[in-house]
């Protein structure tokens, strides 16, 4: 297993223990509210079976970009986006080799979900075009929200609080396949499995 990722393995070859450099950590203070107060254990199938039990709460989940629109126009100086996430599995482990920090998450997850939510650029000359690149498919965002409804394919309608893009230098999926907190680790053939890194850009 590469990227300093420390397994101990049964003889069977199970992986049960994972320990990695370094825990995930928000980039900005709105962010640490946010990861400090939502929940990480609520996975969407839960959200799927009862959704006016999970409707206020505040979640936190990890996911790769499907498909992303944007416009700026009539909101000022916002640009609107509407994204559609595929769901990962995600224990917060970050990888700190080679200088970088790479949040490594499950090839596997729980199925797509879906946000309406606004950029507010720094930049006035930002445009949507933009705003969908900087959001766009195949990049990792870690979402901040709350469930509103679920559609009739299954895919959740969350409510925004807070969004972090990650780009190339900051995401992995290569290294170990998981499931639900308390569930089995297993190495990963990278090979097989495809790299999607992020970090957030500017």
């Amino acid at each position: 297993m590469k990227h300093n990722v420390v397994l101990t393995l049964l003889a069977s070859g199970l992986l049960v223990s994972c320990a990695y450099d370094a825990s995930y950590r928000p980039a900005s203070k709105p962010e640490k509210m946010e990861f400090g107060n939502n929940r990480q254990d609520i996975y969407p199938e839960d959200v799927r079976k009862d959704p006016a039990l999970y409707a206020k709460t505040r979640l936190t989940w990890a996911g790769v970009i499907v498909s992303n629109t944007a416009a700026g126009e009539d909101t000022g100086d916002k640009i609107s986006m509407d994204t559609v996430f595929e769901h990962h599995y995600c224990d917060w482990g970050v990888d700190e080799a080679a200088g970088s920090k790479r949040l490594l998450i499950s090839p596997r997850g729980e199925g797509r979900f879906r946000m309406h939510w606004e950029m507010n650029p720094r930049d006035g000359s930002t445009t949507a075009e933009d705003a969908m690149q900087y959001a766009s498919p195949g990049r990792v965002a870690v979402i901040y929200a709350t469930p509103e409804s679920v559609d009739d394919d299954g895919t959740i309608v969350l409510h925004y609080r807070y969004v972090r893009v990650l780009g190339p230098a900051h995401f992995d999926r290569n290294d170990i396949d998981y499931g639900r907190k308390g569930e089995s680790y297993h190495p990963v053939d990278s090979a097989a499995v495809g790299t999607a890194s992020l970090t957030p850009s500017h």
